[in-house]
């Protein structure tokens, strides 16, 4: 294995003022193409995978593993957290610079290894989980193998390398995921989702190594680590809150109402998450990528910011918009009527399609643009509401709790929005035209797919045959509003059809 060469710079990524051009273009749609196979591919066997596991486990086992996953997660943004964001960001990254992340990245892996093993017990004891030390000393194991393999997948994706990175993530999804299964039929329980964990970090981290030769060297330089934190310190901050935004209520429910009601909240979230997941995450990932080489073009930024939320806005609105209308038969048909409460919790997560949409596209234009103390700043302040209402909602029940996220989403949108103009230059207006169109769709289409089930139901329980019937005629409905309303999304289908060819004759 050869080490790779010490410049790890572009010319396309050091030129000052980069364009949105037809070099770059290419490199999107490529490196699109395969984050969206990726993606897809993820989402669909993923979905496999936790449909079998929701039905092979309880609600109490799937909940204590999510709150288990949170302090997993923060260990991860803690050992690897801006890593990414720093690699792409960056105009030219030596060997010593990427020799320092790495072993840095290793350091505190291991020293939050130690840290959670000792104070586990004392967390199962703080959230009234004792089942929950464990597993969760266990689960830190994986994350020393996820900070070996971090820096050979950020180098791997600065230079566009999503083809690579998507057999490679596909792969260990598929390893780990039927270790999963296989170990829950054998009556592991929660133990199967640990496997899963720490089986995928290790197959990863191992295709990583091979996708990018690169090997570490024994080079540190404390100069270079401070620089490396100067940077990172905001947006392993931004992700630290972020992660909270979303799991805070798994340790607050855990903690008041039990795993079981974790379980129940968690399947109707990830559920919701999966149907947006893939139309949504392709693109942030990617836009990364290009915000980074544009940072210093704001009009050509912009006009990439545009293109790309309108069409991931064309996907992601009708996604959610018609699942949230599905979801109360859907989920407890999928998963099984153990959780028949989840389906009902789900369509009250459906209502954030739009800024669940634009929260995915302005942290990768601030990251960009070096604005993570803007992130810094909006992840407290959507914390702070998160927490308070979840505080007042919890009373209430598991309904409250999630009607009061998504009234959050909403109060700092507004938030969002303005940091995004200040860092930026992109104003409410561009992102206002990017997504009018679909919105205007999907609600179309939400009220003809609540009105198409209700008479297929005909106060009886949903076949499968039904349901499929109505949801595509629903997607045809869309499309045909879609297209009738808006000459930019006639124009992207007539750039992606194929060129007609000129009959011999003509």
């Amino acid at each position: 294995m050869t080490e790779k060469s010490t410049d790890f710079s572009d010319n396309a990524s050091s030129s000052a003022g980069a364009m949105f051009d037809d070099s770059l273009r290419q490199k999107s749609k490529s490196s699109l193409g395969w984050t969206v196979t990726k993606a897809l591919s993820d989402q669909v066997f993923s979905l496999v995978i936790f449909i079998m596991l929701a039905r092979l486990l309880t609600k109490e086992e799937i909940g204590i593993f999510a709150m288990v996953y949170v302090f997993s997660e923060v260990g991860r943004i803690l050992a690897t957290g801006g890593l990414v964001q720093l690699i792409a960001r960056a105009k030219k990254i030596d060997n010593l610079q990427i020799n320092t992340i790495f072993w840095t990245n290793m350091g505190i892996a291991f020293v939050y290894v130690g840290l959670i093993w000792v104070i586990a017990p004392l967390l199962a004891a703080l959230l009234n989980q004792p089942g929950l030390t464990d597993p969760l000393r266990i689960l830190s194991l994986a994350l020393p193998i996820n900070a070996l393999g971090a820096s050979h997948f950020a180098l791997r994706l600065r230079e566009f390398g999503h083809k690579t990175v998507a057999v490679r993530s596909i792969l260990a999804g598929i390893i780990g995921g039927t270790t999963a299964v296989v170990a829950a039929m054998s009556g592991w329980g929660i133990w199967s989702l640990v496997v899963q964990r720490c089986v995928t970090e290790a197959v990863s981290t191992i295709l990583a190594w091979t996708s990018y030769r690169w090997v570490p060297r024994l080079q540190f330089d404390w100069m270079q680590a401070k620089q490396n934190f100067a940077f990172t310190s905001n947006l392993t901050i931004a992700q630290l809150i972020f992660l909270m935004l979303v799991r805070v209520q798994d340790l607050l429910i855990g903690a008041s109402l039990g795993a079981a009601a974790v379980g129940i909240y968690r399947v109707a979230w990830r559920s919701t998450e999966m149907f947006a997941a893939a139309a949504i995450q392709p693109f942030s990932a990617v836009g990364l990528q290009i915000y980074s080489r544009l940072q210093d073009n704001p009009v050509a930024m912009k006009q990439a910011y545009k293109a790309m939320l309108g069409v991931c806005a064309g996907l992601s609105f009708p996604a959610l918009v018609g699942f949230g209308v599905i979801a109360p038969d859907l989920v407890p048909l999928v998963f099984g009527w153990k959780w028949q409460a989840a389906g009902e919790l789900a369509q009250v997560f459906a209502f954030m399609a739009i800024p669940y949409t634009l929260n995915f596209f302005a942290s990768p234009v601030l990251s960009a643009v070096g604005n993570s103390h803007r992130q810094r700043t909006l992840a407290i302040t959507q914390l702070v509401v998160t927490l308070t209402l979840t505080l007042i909602a919890l009373p209430y029940g598991l309904t409250a709790v999630a009607i009061a996220y998504v009234v959050r989403s909403y109060l700092t949108l507004p938030l969002q929005i303005y940091f995004l103009k200040e860092a930026s230059g992109i104003g409410s207006r561009t992102t206002f035209d990017a997504v009018k169109a679909p919105f205007l769709a999907s609600t179309l289409m939400g009220v003809l797919l609540w009105t198409t089930l209700e008479i297929f139901a005909d106060d009886q329980t949903l076949s499968w045959v039904k349901l499929i019937g109505a949801i595509t005629a629903a997607a045809l409905f869309y499309i045909a509003i879609l297209l009738a309303i808006s000459s930019t999304y006639r124009r992207f289908i007539a750039d992606v059809l194929p060129p007609k060819e000129l009959s011999p004759h003509a």
